[in-house]
Formats: structure tokens, C-alpha cells, sequence
């Protein structure tokens, strides 16, 4: 190809099919087309990132509303009918897993949020599986799907935020930035199918700072659409505030993206764990038990969406929550909590958010799907609440960093450790999501888990519960010791389970003890020796790195 030199990775075991389907002359060259475009803004972009942090550190950053758009008159283009109700999605679905995305293309919702981001892990032998099954799925050839294509819940497609590598393909001597990849043979095979069939295409953008890494996104989306010769604003996405500098620009973000937008999305832990990333260092951000005491309803965050909300219905976009991660016990273990127990703590949490005036939210189960639709049901009577508008006037910058008082608990301690610690496990074993005492984990909760150990230690916070005992190092090293020595009596009986939990310890004892807090999980395990050797030499790859 003229100007571009695309080298890529060959297939998988037992995937040539997919990949050849998926990696086409045709699609290689959009790709290459895409990155030769666009590469020098994404390096812009991260560059930009490093100068803010820098800000930050030197104590030239100070919290205040910064919204140009705030003064003009404006609004979102209007949203095509069938984004107009956007209740429920299902969220975390990696289409690697094969069957869950088959069985979530049945469901009663509103949207199927098809995920190359928090809940999928980048396998190399992941990331084919997947582009390949979304595809498939478009075309009505995905084995074991509805027939009817246009009858789907729209598949709300999330490519890789910008701190994430596609090591397995290189344009013009440089590795792929993730998010440019996942999205140019996402939309080469599908735009224009996606497009005529009035199911696409739709987007979530995940871990945007600021406003100008949402105009480079509606760049990209123009581009496309001239290039694949479609109507102007036919791509629309929904963009995640998951970071605290975000929040502070939502206004401009939604502004800078308003060709193309669905509205924005409130989450919680990697929002918080997005505060101690930018400020964690300082005694003030001591971000307490989560568990204990960190939820929708302290100020902080009740805030923060009261904001998101406002910003949105102002502009006609649609605010979205978070997912809610409970999940219904199985046949084979012993519950705490009945079904029923269950789906009413769930229903409390998310009618908060409801009668905030959010206008949907996720979840992961879908055996509550009849549940909550019911509770929609039940709380209004039309597609969305464009018109609450909660009152933001006594809403001030500072309140968004009133971090809640509170201590650290042994329980807090010990579940952190878990959760970081069985994330870095599954990753190790190609899963991006695992299950744990009745709810689904993913990068997000790994991100909050162990960015507390991290801060706890830099700390050195006191246990409430334990005699003023100090977390430090030596202690969540012991307390980490004995979980493992539990797994290995209860359930990592193999050898090479427990080589693998091994790993995953001095993994995670890396990411908490180091110097400088390490900005992202998931790119630190990526972009690990140990990660991707592992995944490349059982699937037969040329490169072991």
C-alpha cells in the first residue's frame, strides 16, 4: 500500500477462518488510512495528558468549571427513535465470550454495550474472537442469534480507551494505538450494513479527560462518514465521565461532540479511582473503606451526577448511570441473600438514580432484566426524563473533591486485595471479568481496589477496626498471603492455577508498591512482558513479546 506499511500478527489457533474474514486487504488499508490521519492527534493527546498531570503536581491545577459553551445557545442534533429510550443495557458484554453475547442479543433492552474496553481482556486471540463475532452478529450469520438483525438490542459498540496498544499490528513502525484499531474494522465491516439497517452505529467513548480528546473522536467520526460515504451525524456516541478532570468540562465535552451525540454517562469507581490517580499523593484525597463508606449518596457523587443530569437535559442528551455489578446466586453455592433480596437491593439503588433523572443506566445479570424493566415501568411513562432538570445552584467545584470521611477497615483491606489481585488472575487467563461474592468484577473495580492499597500504603492509614494498626507495605504483603493460602486449599488446586495466582501476586505487589502511582491496570498489564508471552505462546504466535 502506497505511503503505509502495515505489518500484523498472524491468526490464532484455530481462528485462521476469523481472521481472514476480518483482516482484509480492503479493511487493512482503512485501518492504515485511519492511523496515517489520525496518529499525530492521539500522540498529541497523550502528550496533553502528561502536561496536565505534570499541572496538577506542580499545584498549578485548581477545581473550577470550565465551560465555554456554558453562555451560548445550543443543543445536541436530534437522536434517531430508537435512541430516544435508553433505559437499560446490558454492560461489560465482551463479544469474545461467545455465548453471553449470543444470549444478550435476546434480551428485553434497550442496548447491549459490546465491550473492548473494562470488560475484556486483549488477548490477541480476544480481540479477532471478537471483531469477528460483532461482524457475524451485523450480518446475520452469527450462529445461535436471533434471525432478525434490526430486533437485536442496538449494539453499543466501546473500542479501547486511548491509554491502551495493539501490540500485534504496526502502521508505518509504530504499534497501534487500541481504540483506532477496535473502531476502523468495527466500522469497515459494519458502518455501512449497521447504517442501513437503522441499528447503528453507536458508540461508548470511555476515559475521556477533555473536551479536546471528544472534538478528536467527532473528527474521526466525520472522517468516516466521508469516507465511507455516509450521511453526516449518522455516528452518534455516549461519552463516559469515569475521570475526575472530566467532570469539570462536561459541558464542553458534550459541546465538542454535538454532531454526534448521545449524551454522557456517570459511573463510580473508576471515577474515584480517577481522584487518587491526579491527586491521591495529598492527605486530603485519603479515599476511604469504598465499601464502608463511598457510594451515589455521599456528596461527592450525588453532586457530580446531579451535574451530569443538568448538563444533559439542558442540551436534549440523554444522562446515563453506572452498572449495577450484583449479580443472582447459582444453583451450586451458598447465597447470603435470596433473588429476591437481591433484586430489591438493586432496585433501591437504582431507583436513587432514577429519581435524580437519570435516563438509564446498565446491568450485568440478565435474569434481572424483567425486574428492572418493570421498576422503569413503574417510575415513568415516557422514553427518557429530558425534562427533569435537577437544581446544580449550590453545586460548587470544590464539593466535587470533598472526599467523605471515614477509616479503613480489615474487610475493606481484604476485599481490595481480592479484587485486585483475582483480576490480574483472570487476565492472566484471558477473561476481563470474573465473579465474586455475588457480583461481577471488572477493570473498574480492580482500578478502585488497587488504588486504595497503593494509597492506604503511601499513607499509611489507619485501621478503625484493628487497634490503629498502619497499612503498610509488610501488612497487605501477610494479608495477601493468606488469601492466597486460602485459594490454594479452596480452589486453585493445579499447578498451573497456582502458578498463575503466583504471578498475579507479584504483579499486583508491583502496581502498589511503585514509586509514582502507575496511571492504568490494564495498560500495565498489557504492555507486560508477562501478560503478553503467556497469551502469545499458547496461541502459536510468532511474537513471544
Amino acid at each position: 500500500m502506497k505511503g503505509q506499511e502495515i505489518l500484523i500478527e498472524s491468526a490464532p489457533h484455530r481462528l485462521e477462518a476469523a481472521y481472514k474474514e476480518i483482516f482484509t486487504e480492503g479493511a487493512l488499508q482503512f485501518l492504515g488510512q485511519l492511523v496515517s490521519q489520525f496518529d499525530r492527534e492521539v500522540e498529541q493527546l497523550l502528550q496533553n495528558r502528561v502536561k496536565r498531570r505534570l499541572l496538577i503536581q506542580e499545584g498549578k491545577w485548581t477545581p473550577e468549571f470550565q465551560n465555554r459553551s456554558e453562555s451560548l445557545e445550543w443543543k445536541i442534533n436530534d437522536l434517531p427513535d430508537r435512541l430516544r429510550n435508553r433505559k437499560l443495557d446490558l454492560g461489560d458484554v465482551s463479544p469474545a465470550n461467545t455465548i453471553h453475547f449470543t444470549d444478550c442479543l435476546y434480551a428485553e433492552v434497550q442496548g447491549i454495550q459490546v465491550d473492548f474496553d473494562d470488560g475484556h481482556c486483549p488477548t490477541w486471540r480476544n480481540t479477532v474472537l471478537g471483531l469477528f463475532n460483532v461482524t457475524r452478529a451485523v450480518h446475520g450469520s452469527l450462529q445461535g442469534a436471533p434471525l432478525d438483525v434490526q430486533a437485536y438490542p442496538l449494539l453499543m459498540l466501546r473500542p479501547r480507551a486511548f491509554n491502551m496498544i495493539e501490540h500485534h499490528c504496526i502502521v508505518n513502525g509504530k504499534e497501534v494505538i487500541g481504540p483506532l484499531f477496535d473502531y476502523a474494522l468495527l466500522m469497515y465491516h459494519n458502518a455501512r450494513t449497521m447504517a442501513n439497517l437503522g441499528i447503528g452505529l453507536y458508540f461508548y467513548l470511555s476515559k475521556i479527560e477533555d473536551p479536546s480528546e471528544t472534538q478528536l473522536w467527532n473528527k474521526i467520526f466525520t472522517w468516516t462518514e466521508d469516507q465511507l460515504g455516509l450521511p453526516g451525524g449518522t455516528i452518534k456516541a455516549c461519552v463516559l465521565i469515569e475521570n475526575i478532570l472530566a467532570a469539570f468540562c462536561m459541558e464542553d465535552i458534550l459541546y465538542s461532540i454535538k454532531e454526534h451525540a448521545i449524551g454522557l454517562n456517570c459511573g463510580i469507581w473508576d471515577y474515584c479511582a480517577s481522584i487518587i490517580a491526579k491527586f491521591g499523593w495529598k492527605r486530603e484525597f485519603l479515599l476511604p473503606d469504598r465499601n464502608k463508606y463511598v457510594n451515589m449518596g455521599q456528596p461527592f457523587l450525588r453532586n457530580y451526577m446531579r451535574l451530569l443530569i443538568n448538563v444533559c437535559h439542558k442540551r436534549g442528551a440523554l444522562a446515563t448511570g453506572g452498572m449495577a455489578a450484583k449479580i443472582l446466586p447459582t444453583g451450586k453455592e451458598k447465597a447470603a441473600l435470596s433473588d429476591q433480596e437481591v433484586i430489591e437491593s438493586v432496585k433501591m439503588a437504582k431507583s436513587v438514580e432514577i429519581d435524580a433523572g437519570v435516563d438509564g443506566f446498565m446491568i450485568y445479570d440478565l435474569r434481572m432484566i424483567d425486574a428492572i424493566n418493570e421498576l422503569w415501568d413503574r417510575k415513568t411513562h415516557s422514553d427518557n426524563q429530558l425534562t427533569v432538570l435537577p437544581n446544580i445552584s449550590q453545586i460548587t467545584a470544590d464539593s466535587l473533591l470533598q472526599i467523605p470521611k471515614g477509616g479503613v477497615t480489615i474487610d475493606g483491606l481484604n476485599n481490595n486485595i481480592t479484587v485486585a489481585l483475582l483480576f490480574i488472575y483472570h487476565w492472566l487467563t484471558g477473561s476481563g471479568v470474573f465473579f465474586l461474592n455475588g457480583a461481577v468484577e471488572d477493570s473498574a473495580t480492580a482500578e478502585i481496589s488497587r488504588s486504595q492499597l497503593w494509597q492506604w500504603i503511601r499513607m499509611g492509614a489507619v485501621l478503625e477496626d484493628a487497634d490503629r494498626t498502619v497499612v503498610s507495605r509488610r501488612l497487605v504483603y501477610q494479608t495477601m498471603d493468606k488469601i492466597i493460602s486460602a485459594a490454594y486449599r479452596a480452589w486453585c488446586i493445579t499447578p498451573s492455577d497456582r502458578k498463575r495466582l503466583l504471578s498475579a501476586k507479584f504483579m499486583l505487589l508491583d502496581v502498589i508498591s511503585s514509586r509514582h502511582y502507575v496511571e492504568y491496570i490494564t495498560t500495565h498489564l498489557n504492555d507486560s512482558h508477562k501478560f503478553r508471552t503467556l497469551h502469545n505462546k499458547n496461541d502459536g504466535l510468532m511474537a513471544k513479546l
